[in-house]
C-alpha cells in the first residue's frame, strides 16, 4: 500500500495464511508462511525473489479450516546484524520438535538449522519438569532479540543458534504474543522466564506484566491491572497505563484510562494507545456508548492524556504501527487508518 495515499500498489498470494507482519530488509520483505516456506519478495513490486521450504517435509494437517504444514512458520522473521533467523514448528514435543534456521537474507541460503527436540532421543522420555507449573521444551511465538541473544519466549539462543542457560530480560508471553484471548492467565512479561500469575510462593515478586508492553532503553510502559491474582478490579485494582524503569523496576508513574486497550506504541516520547471506551461505574449506558472507540496520546513524562481521537472502529489486537511521522492503525472491519500531523 502507498504509505501516503493508503492505494493498493500490489499483492501477492503465498501458500497459506501469514499471521504477522513481515520485515523489511532493504528493498526486500521477508516472511514466514504456514505452509512450511520462508518467502522474500521485491518491495517495490512484490515479485518473488525466492522462497525457501523450512518445514522438514511436505506434510499437511487441516487447522480452522485451512490446509497448513505440520510445521508451520511465524510470519515475522528476525533479522540481526545481516542474519535471518525464523523457526518451523509448533513445539518441541510434537513432529520432530522445532527447527531455529539461520539465513542469508539475499539468497535464502541456509547457513545453520538448530534442532529443537525435547524427549530424550533413546527413550522418548520429556526431561524432568523443574517446577509444578513449568514445563522444559519450546513452543512456537515470534523470535526477539537484543545485542546478545535471541529469544523463543524463555528459551536463550546466542546468534549462533546455540542454546544458552542465561539471558537478559527481554519480552516474552505466556500463552504468546500473538495470543488476543485476553485470559485471566494471558499476559506479557519483561524478563526471562514464564511466571505464574497467582500470587503463590511460585511467582516472581518483581514481575513485570501487562496486557501489552512496549519499551525502550530506561523505560517499560504497559497496560494491565496492578496485581495479577485473581483477574478482577475488587482484588487486583483496575486497568491502568504505567510506567516502569528498567534497571531497578521503580514505578514512574500510573494513570487511569478511560478505553480498554487493544493496541500500543511507543513513538518518541509521546505513547498512543486505542481501543473501546470501559465501562465506568460513574457512567451511564449512554455515557458509555458515546465514548466509542478511541486513540489516546499519553506523555511518557508522567501518563497525562495530550489528545484524544475517535475511531469507527476497534483495532485489531497489537494491530498499531508508527513511521516517518504517521500513525497506521488496522482496525477489525478490515481497514486500515492513517493518521499524521495536519
Amino acid at each position: 500500500m502507498d504509505a501516503d495515499s493508503g492505494e493498493s500498489l500490489w499483492d501477492f498470494t503465498a501458500g497459506a495464511r501469514v499471521d504477522s507482519p513481515p520485515t523489511v530488509c532493504g528493498d526486500r520483505a521477508i516472511f514466514g508462511c504456514r505452509d512450511g516456506y520462508v518467502y522474500n519478495l521485491q518491495a517495490s513490486d512484490g515479485a518473488l525473489v525466492w522462497r525457501l521450504q523450512a518445514a522438514r517435509a511436505q506434510r499437511h494437517i487441516v487447522v480452522s479450516g485451512q490446509l497448513e504444514s505440520a510445521s508451520p512458520l511465524r510470519g515475522s522473521v528476525l533479522i540481526q546484524d545481516g542474519v535471518a533467523y525464523t523457526t518451523a514448528g509448533r513445539s518441541s514435543y510434537l513432529d520432530g520438535g522445532i527447527d531455529l534456521h539461520r539465513l542469508e537474507p539475499g539468497t535464502g541460503k541456509i547457513l545453520s538449522t538448530t534442532p529443537i527436540y525435547s524427549p530424550d532421543p533413546e527413550t522418548g522420555e520429556q526431561p524432568e519438569q523443574y517446577g509444578p507449573n513449568a514445563m522444559p521444551g519450546a513452543r512456537w511465538d515470534i523470535l526477539t532479540g537484543d545485542n546478545q541473544y535471541l529469544y523463543l519466549r524463555d528459551m536463550i539462543l546466542d546468534r549462533n543458534g546455540v542454546i544458552q542457560t542465561t539471558g537478559n530480560p527481554h519480552l516474552l508471553s505466556v500463552t504468546g504474543v500473538l495470543d488476543d484471548a485476553w485470559a485471566h492467565r494471558s499476559y506479557w512479561i519483561f524478563g526471562t522466564k514464564c511466571s505464574l500469575s497467582t500470587g503463590c510462593s511460585g511467582r516472581d515478586r518483581n514481575l513485570i506484566y501487562g496486557r501489552l508492553l512496549v519499551f525502550d532503553d530506561s523505560t517499560i510502559y504497559g497496560y494491565g491491572r496492578a496485581g495479577v491474582h485473581w483477574s478482577n478490579q475488587l482484588q487486583d485494582g483496575p486497568y491502568r497505563s504505567f510506567a516502569v524503569k528498567r534497571d531497578d523496576r521503580t514505578e514512574l508513574w500510573e494513570k487511569p484510562l478511560p478505553i480498554q486497550v487493544r493496541a500500543m506504541v511507543l513513538a518518541d516520547k509521546v505513547l498512543f494507545m486505542a481501543g473501546t471506551a470501559a465501562k465506568s461505574i460513574s457512567w451511564s449506558a449512554e455515557d458509555h456508548e458515546n465514548q466509542g472507540v478511541l486513540l489516546l496520546a499519553i506523555s511518557v513524562d508522567d501518563g497525562t492524556e495530550l489528545a484524544r481521537y475517535r475511531l469507527d472502529c476497534s483495532p485489531v489486537f497489537d494491530g498499531m504501527a508508527a513511521a516517518n511521522g504517521q500513525l497506521y492503525l488496522s482496525l477489525e472491519n478490515g481497514s486500515v487508518v492513517c493518521l499524521g500531523e495536519e
